[in-house]
């Protein structure tokens, strides 16, 4: 525990050298200011779930990708598979440091774009998806060899990711919006939602978000494990 507290701590102070909390804080006031001039009251619960999902799908995707190829770039992950440090304390110490930033981007928006909603669901469903978000990120770094390959993979993970806002809004035929609950980020809106209107769906879309995100968990522990072995440390030699 004592190693994975000090790895916590040198992948946070990385992250500011790296100015990624400055790039946190960028995107969040954008969304922030973009909700606030929006010629709306309130926003409706579907529109302030979209603003929130946004956050976690932005850091974990794109700020791990960043940071990875940055310590790949400096030699320090090469450095690191001659070290004892486990993969496992690797992987959760970034999982730790970039759902920090997602707690604190994601309650922010949820503030200015939700009327209200229940600061344990939300902090549940931003938690999770947080550590979802993070661990596809490290899988799509983990081959890439460069910035430009890395844009191109996160370009296709994003555009399926985002998908299910069709079904959100519903915008598909509901036969197309059940094939899209096998995506990911279609259980984050759930989740979101259900933080923000707990009347909004029935209680078994609850079990269907956190059961699916938290088996996406242990499917991507497992993968991002693999990945820092196989491909990170080697350099996907």
């Amino acid at each position: 525990m004592a190693t994975l507290t000090r790895t916590v701590i040198w992948d946070i102070g990385l992250q500011l050298r790296s100015m990624v909390y400055a790039a946190t804080v960028v995107s969040t006031a954008v969304i922030c200011g973009f909700i606030l001039i929006l010629p709306v009251e309130q926003l409706s619960g579907r529109w302030a779930t979209f603003f929130i999902f946004m956050d976690p799908a932005t850091i974990g995707l794109s700020f791990v990708g960043a940071v990875v190829l940055m310590e790949k770039a400096q030699g320090t992950i090469a450095a690191l598979g001659v070290t004892p440090m486990r993969p496992w304390i690797y992987v959760a110490s970034k999982i730790v440091s970039l759902t920090v930033l997602t707690f604190v981007s994601g309650f922010v928006v949820a503030y200015v774009a939700a009327e209200s909603f229940s600061m344990p669901r939300m902090l549940l469903a931003l938690t999770v998806s947080s550590i979802v978000s993070v661990l596809i990120g490290f899988a799509c770094v983990a081959r890439a060899p460069s910035m430009n390959k890395l844009m191109i993979t996160l370009l296709w993970v994003a555009t399926l990711g985002y998908i299910p806002l069709l079904a959100h809004f519903d915008l598909l035929p509901d036969v197309l919006a059940a094939a899209v609950a096998l995506i990911p980020s279609y259980a984050i809106l759930v989740a979101v939602s259900f933080a923000i209107d707990p009347a909004s769906m029935a209680p078994s879309a609850e079990l269907y978000a956190y059961g699916y995100l938290l088996a996406w968990c242990f499917i991507g522990w497992w993968w991002a494990l693999r990945e820092y072995t196989r491909s990170v440390v080697t350099d996907g030699k």
